[in-house]
């Protein structure tokens, strides 16, 4: 496989990633309590699977998460100057698109307020330059959108990430360590996988990452071990069958779901499918917008099917009416979003070049 083939856009990569932001959508219609006829009129298997279960589209982004920057990285040295450029690569490509998301938020928090006649107070200082650094969690400041708790704990695998891929290429380099990237990631992967088995279940620090690592490195270790064969790809496949076992065994949504996802990620690149599996037009464009997608449609969709409640009149018509149209509304915001501010964000972060 060439080095040129593998930096291209992975479409199968893009497509989950454009199921998992609609999944997650259609969550956060059920957990608002917008869609109770649909869901009643739904055979339960079917609810629960579309709706229910949405919140696992989060375990996809963190393990496509870790699946990027494992192969971003791959062919890069890490030093501090590196490691440092790699997270503010990073955060040029999120940050803007997030704090797009805040304002919108706050904004349309204050027309409810004042549609509804309702007191709406503004986050105070501390806790607007809390969520300006991803730190809203970890000092218990309130969400200004549940769906902003997720970036919290991005930002902190991206640091981490960093500091790992660096020690090891550091060891490598200082003590001519051999491997030292795939030993450390497999020590890590090791350590990471006491949380979903319950050994330990402490978050070690409010909104820590580490109980969520397991995912993140799920994606890493796939993307070596596709990359590198030999003994890490070996490693890869345990780690998949040990997550899906954990799964199963005790039930573990997240787990499960972090694992299939690995393990079709896996199974695509040895069977060189990352560019032909879920090359499908619409898919693509999900997956181009699920970022923006993903940070504005709560909000959205609130408004939305208030505004259409107060136009249609209730039942099951209704509902299906107010669900397509807060869809389409919530994806036509999300390509806006896209335009205006993702896809210069995107460009932005591109000029943080890593060096080979």
């Amino acid at each position: 496989m060439s080095e040129k083939t593998k930096l291209t856009r992975l479409s199968f990569a893009d497509g989950l990633r454009g199921i998992a932001a609609v999944w997650v959508v259609l969550f956060h219609m059920s957990e608002g309590h917008h869609i109770e006829t649909i869901r009643n009129a739904l055979p339960k298997y079917v609810d629960r699977v579309f709706f229910d279960w949405g919140h696992l589209g989060v375990a996809i982004f963190f393990v496509l998460s870790g699946f990027v920057m494992a192969l971003t990285s791959h062919n890069v040295r890490f030093n501090f100057a590196i490691s440092l450029k790699f997270i503010t690569r990073r955060l040029a490509r999120l940050a803007p698109p997030y704090y797009f998301a805040i304002a919108i938020t706050l904004t349309l928090l204050y027309v409810k307020s004042k549609a509804l006649h309702i007191v709406y107070h503004l986050p105070v200082l501390n806790d607007l330059i809390n969520h300006v650094f991803f730190i809203q969690d970890m000092l218990n400041s309130p969400q200004i959108n549940t769906v902003f708790w997720t970036l919290c704990i991005e930002v902190q695998f991206y640091i981490a990430f960093a500091l790992l891929v660096w020690i090891a290429d550091y060891l490598q380099s200082k003590y001519k360590l051999a491997n030292a990237r795939n030993i450390s990631i497999i020590l890590a992967c090791c350590i990471a996988l006491l949380w979903p088995l319950n050994v330990i279940s402490t978050s070690l620090w409010s909104g820590g990452f580490i109980g969520f690592w397991f995912s993140f490195l799920a994606g890493v270790i796939i993307c070596w071990g596709w990359l590198n064969k030999g003994v890490l790809l070996k490693v890869a496949i345990i780690y998949c069958l040990i997550l899906l076992t954990i799964g199963l065994i005790k039930q573990d949504d997240f787990a499960l779901v972090a694992a299939i996802t690995a393990s079709l990620l896996l199974f695509a690149g040895l069977n060189e499918k990352m560019h032909t599996w879920l090359n499908l037009v619409w898919l693509q464009w999900l997956g181009l917008i699920s970022y923006s997608l993903y940070l504005l449609h709560n909000p959205i969709t609130g408004a939305s099917f208030r505004i259409i409640s107060k136009k249609v009149s209730g039942g099951l018509m209704m509902e299906i009416i107010a669900m397509c149209t807060t869809l389409v509304t919530c994806l036509l915001v999300a390509y806006l979003s896209f335009l205006i501010i993702e896809r210069p964000s995107i460009k932005w972060s591109h000029q943080f070049k890593l060096k080979k």
